[in-house]
């Protein structure tokens, strides 16, 4: 199961969706409150986690629970509430403390590119696409840029107790981050918290790490998809 950043939507995961696929995985990617073809959507907490709740419950096996930035944030939250219910976590580009003052900071940061002239959405998808390619930005906001989610996403995740949910997870954890992401900032501190967790760095790639390097994203999940399969 694939749980997708923000503003953007399950279309970022479609190589991962495709390659897991080919081997035999059941792969689901849902669209979180707010982004994709549920932008008309309030996103909450409680609806985020229900997304979660309901593609978990339609599993008939604990699935693995991967989460990319937002996506890795309610994934360490639902994973540390929730015993029992999941196989392993994934969680990618999410290993800093996102405290309330940092939150703050880093929401008016991605509101400042919507207060440019012009084609915000263009823009930004240009600017992505020369950090990465034109597949990559295609894939990333395949399904529209959400607009209007920022401050109450940073608002929410600023709030958690990151650490003491990653202290609860039953189940293993793989945090994956790309070598150049920001967000590695505190990994050290996740992996000190967890029970049974391990770090991957992606070497040369930047915080949407399974666009930097999809095929070696692809297949840390594999492997880890694999470690859940009784023998």
């Amino acid at each position: 199961m694939l749980i997708h950043a923000v503003r953007s939507s399950r279309t970022m995961w479609k190589g991962q969706v495709r390659r897991l696929r080919e081997r035999g995985y059941e792969v689901i990617a849902p669209d979180l409150p707010g982004h994709g073809a549920r932008r008309g959507e309030p996103f909450t907490l409680e609806s985020a986690l229900a997304t979660i709740d309901e593609a978990v419950s339609r599993c008939q096996q604990p699935p693995l629970l991967v989460g990319l930035s937002l996506g890795g944030y309610l994934t360490l939250h639902f994973a540390g509430t929730n015993p029992g219910r999941l196989a392993g976590v994934v969680a990618a580009d999410c290993t800093i403390v996102p405290g309330p003052a940092m939150a703050r900071v880093y929401g008016l940061w991605m509101t400042m590119k919507d207060w440019l002239p012009g084609d915000s959405d263009a823009r930004v998808a240009r600017s992505f696409a020369r950090r990465h390619t034109r597949k990559a930005a295609k894939r990333y906001y395949g399904g529209g840029r959400a607009h209007g989610v920022i401050r109450i996403v940073v608002r929410t995740i600023g709030a958690l107790d990151l650490l003491s949910d990653v202290a609860a997870i039953d189940v293993p954890i793989t945090f994956v981050n790309g070598e150049h992401d920001p967000f590695r900032r505190h990994e050290a501190l996740f992996v000190e918290a967890a029970r049974d967790g391990e770090l991957v760095i992606l070497q040369d790639a930047g915080h949407i790490a399974n666009l930097s390097r999809p095929k070696r994203f692809a297949k840390v999940l594999h492997r880890c998809a694999a470690a859940t399969v009784p023998a």
